[in-house]
């Protein structure tokens, strides 16, 4: 894996940590009330700190060149059965917010700040995550896209999950309003350099040029716990072409679509299931494991134009209680890239990975697991690898 490749994926790796696991806590820092110029009603500032410091153990039986999240795209590939260990804690985070509260205990303002330990070159250098501000119904910053949905993601230790899944960060405006009393409605416009494209090797006059933002839009039906999501995206891509002769750049834009449909059930309090699926050309960015892949589009040199890749994915997963206490997981995900004569052949075509799990947690903000996960992938020239990891894992939230 390039060094290039392997900062992308770092990016996007433990974006579910926060999500993972239903132990949550936070420590209030401040509560001062202020009275407004009417006089006639109290405003509550608050301001709090919150995260969780966790511990794993990986033990690998194939060779993968990314060792803090179990990704897919990064088996070796051909196949060694090489075993190796890894021992990590830079998925531990720390979060600040601010957040203004009115007598009715409703928040119109608020701001969140995020870091982790994923630093560069294997480090534990702190990371910058999110950062953003919310003001009644908009949202100006650093957070997951609006194209995404972390509630799918259940009870596990591992840091990406279901390799399948729309989940990363983004620059982004989004609005959010309610549309009905079980239905709300999000847009957003989102930062266009995530765009990731192949170009030419041997050939410098092709650059990638970012102009237009990325559109999406994301209905959610339901209540609380069973809901629906369907989700939609305009992805513009855009690059120059350099005239040899004139010395000009030619711009140059083409359109990636994507939809999505997620949703989750619960069959009662102790078992629920939870799904998503998604379909387009030219947003494989969005993808959990392929964000800084260049499989967003890839250069027809005989027609001088950039062409997207069409992307596939789908997932299920399935979570039970045993007790308060004990509960497990067990999840499956499955993507394909079109087949596309342009690609190299080195380039993963499809992949796909399952995991299993057991997680005790003894109290609220404590967790323990063990969790298994396989996964295998075939590139465009026909080579195929696959990996199984074992993983222990613990975490205390605050």
């Amino acid at each position: 894996m390039t060094k290039k490749k392997h900062k992308g994926l770092m990016a996007s790796f433990i974006i579910v940590s926060l999500f993972n696991t239903k132990i949550s806590a936070q420590i209030n820092l401040i509560n001062k009330q202020t009275t407004s110029s009417s006089e006639t009603s109290n405003d509550t500032w608050s301001a709090y700190i919150k995260g969780f410091i966790q511990t794993d153990v990986m033990l690998d039986f194939q060779e993968m060149s990314f060792k803090d999240g179990y990704a897919t795209s990064s088996i070796a590939i051909p196949q060694n059965n090489s075993l190796g260990s890894n021992f990590s804690i830079k998925q531990s985070q720390i979060a600040v917010g601010i957040k203004q509260t009115n007598s009715e205990g409703k928040s119109d303002m608020s701001a969140y700040v995020e870091i982790d330990f994923l630093g560069p070159n294997g480090t534990t250098v702190p990371r910058f995550r999110q950062g953003y501000l919310q003001w009644k119904k908009l949202l100006i910053g650093q957070a997951w896209s609006n194209f995404s949905d972390f509630d799918i993601f259940p009870n596990i230790v591992d840091f990406v999950g279901p390799n399948g899944t729309m989940f990363i960060r983004t620059v982004q405006i989004r609005y959010t309003t309610p549309l009905s009393q079980k239905g709300t409605l999000s847009l957003s416009l989102e930062d266009p350099n995530i765009t990731s494209i192949l170009l030419p090797t041997t050939n410098s006059n092709w650059t990638k040029k970012s102009t237009i933002p990325i559109a999406t839009a994301l209905y959610r039906y339901g209540n609380t716990k069973d809901y629906l999501k369907l989700g939609a995206m305009l992805k513009p891509i855009g690059y120059t072409i350099k005239n040899e002769t004139q010395q000009k750049d030619s711009p140059h834009t083409i359109f990636g679509y994507g939809g999505m449909i997620s949703g989750r059930l619960y069959r009662n309090k102790l078992s629920n299931f939870r799904f998503q699926t998604s379909y387009g050309k030219g947003y494989a960015t969005y993808n959990a494991i392929l964000i800084g892949e260049k499989y967003d589009a890839v250069p027809d040199l005989e027609n001088n134009r950039l062409e997207t890749l069409s992307l596939f994915n789908i997932l299920g997963i399935y979570e039970h209680w045993w007790t308060p206490k004990w509960s497990s997981v067990v999840y499956y995900s499955y993507s394909q890239l079109g087949k596309n004569p342009l690609v190299p052949l080195n380039m993963v075509q499809k992949f796909q990975n399952a995991g299993i799990n057991l997680i005790y947690q003894p109290v609220k903000n404590l967790r323990i697991g063990a969790e298994g996960t396989y996964g295998n992938l075939k590139n465009f020239g026909q080579q195929s690898a696959n990996a199984f990891r074992l993983q222990f894992s613990s975490s205390l939230s605050f």
